[in-house]
């Protein structure tokens, strides 16, 4: 076994046809190749032989001494094949979009999913946006998780502090940043009140595995907040009560996609450097007076240079922030994509494109680039990469669960429509009827 036995067994030689001459599938200076095409030459003849044997018997295929002859009209068995599943180093013997030697999909590759407990959900984390605006709403909450659903209910140490005045809420929990860490085994579910930037916090409380995610629009602008806050009780109850006695019952959820950034300094990781970014992860000029050059590499393969203010990698989630913003599509979080975004580009054909959730994107400042770049991850943790330095980019192994309201696509184009007004216009009016008797259009008042 070697590299050209292996090339010539998966596809034949090309070679360019010469002058008028027939179009050869052999190379000449190729002895697989040659005894190939030699041995199909033979195979062709003796094919062609038994079909004029068999047409010169007559058509019914008989013999000259009365027997049924076979008949032989050269088609060859259809090879067989198989699809094998990889990412460029390791593959799988068998791909999933193969059965029974025909290429297929069982379904579509996005599903909806539904929230069901096993068992009661016992502690919730109440998150709200700073400032004590939403203090009150916050109360009326703690209190409904506390009294009604039996919840024990955390929050952060500065909602701790502007809650000590208040004797009812006087069994809130707190926690600090060396606690951080201890989150995931210990809160079943989180409640956000306020806008988009809550629950982008939340996202950063939990590096790794987030618990589900219910956003109360009570922000600006809210786009990842689809439930109401008039209706938190029926909301919370509901949640709470999807248990696996009744599947049927679970609430939707939307599992949204994360990136995993981590950041490199001549190509060495810097440890505690890596990120898990819900929108997108940004890297500009900062306020350089120069363009950015930055080099794209996917696999350590080179993809293209930026040359620009800058590029986003954003994440289907993160399409109708930043990304939107600078020119980028419109994705359905449950879309398995990366967004390449540029940022006002010094070229009129760089456009943004979408990449598999496979990729693995390298962005790196060229060693003889005129200045630095800097990077943020969800507008967060801004820093500067110095020559040679670069990030690393790909998909994360731990989703944002967020629950919906309704249904994944049906709280997606609310969204739109509520927080974009995405396709709104007066509707067309029907034509006019015609008057006969009338000499025009105007006299019948129909316009």
């Amino acid at each position: 076994w070697n590299w050209q036995s292996a090339r010539h067994a998966m596809a034949p030689c090309y070679v360019p046809p010469r002058g008028r001459g027939p179009w050869r599938t052999a190379r000449a200076g190729c002895r697989a190749c040659s005894v190939r095409a030699k041995a199909a030459k033979r195979e062709n003849a003796n094919a062609n032989a038994s079909t004029s044997a068999s047409t010169s018997t007559g058509t019914s295929g008989t013999s000259s001494n009365g027997t049924r002859g076979h008949r032989d009209n050269g088609q060859k068995e259809k090879a067989s094949f198989q699809l094998c599943r990889t990412d460029g180093f390791t593959c799988e013997t068998q791909s999933a979009h193969m059965a029974n030697g025909v290429v297929q999909f069982e379904g579509p590759s996005a599903h909806h999913h539904m929230l069901v407990w096993k068992t009661r959900p016992q502690t919730v984390l109440l998150l709200k946006k700073r400032g004590r605006a939403l203090l009150w709403h916050l109360k009326d909450v703690a209190l409904f998780l506390r009294n009604e659903l039996s919840l024990r209910v955390i929050v952060e140490r500065e909602v701790g502090e502007e809650v000590e005045n208040m004797p009812e809420l006087s069994f809130v929990e707190t926690f600090n940043k060396a606690e951080v860490s201890q989150l995931p085994s210990l809160v079943d579910f989180v409640v956000c009140l306020g806008g988009d930037g809550v629950v982008l916090h939340a996202s950063r409380l939990f590096p790794k595995a987030v618990p589900p995610i219910m956003s109360f629009h009570l922000g600006s602008l809210g786009f990842l907040a689809s439930h109401k806050p008039e209706d938190y009780k029926k909301d919370l109850m509901s949640v709470c009560s999807s248990c696996l006695e009744s599947p049927l019952s679970g609430t939707f959820v939307t599992l949204r996609m994360r990136l995993s950034v981590q950041v490199l300094h001549k190509g060495v990781p810097i440890p505690g450097k890596e990120y898990q970014v819900l929108n997108e992860v940004c890297l500009d000029r900062g306020s350089n007076p120069y363009l950015s050059m930055i080099e794209c590499y996917e696999r350590n393969r080179l993809i293209t240079k930026v040359q620009g203010d800058g590029v986003l990698l954003a994440t289907p989630t993160g399409s109708t922030a930043y990304s939107l913003a600078a020119g980028g599509s419109i994705v359905h979080p449950s879309v398995p994509a990366i967004l390449f975004t540029p940022i006002c580009p010094h070229s009129l054909s760089f456009r943004p494109v979408l990449l598999p959730d496979s990729a693995e994107i390298e962005l790196k400042v060229p060693d003889d680039a005129r200045s630095s770049a800097w990077v943020s991850f969800d507008g967060k943790s801004r820093e500067q990469l110095q020559n040679g330095d670069s990030i690393q980019v790909s998909m994360s192994e731990y989703p944002m669960p967020s629950i919906n309201k309704r249904d994944q696509t049906d709280d997606w184009f609310n969204s739109l429509v509520r927080c974009l007004r995405w396709n709104e216009r007066q509707e067309q009016e029907p034509l006019p009827e015609f008057d006969e008797h009338s000499d025009s259009v105007w006299e019948s008042g129909h316009f």
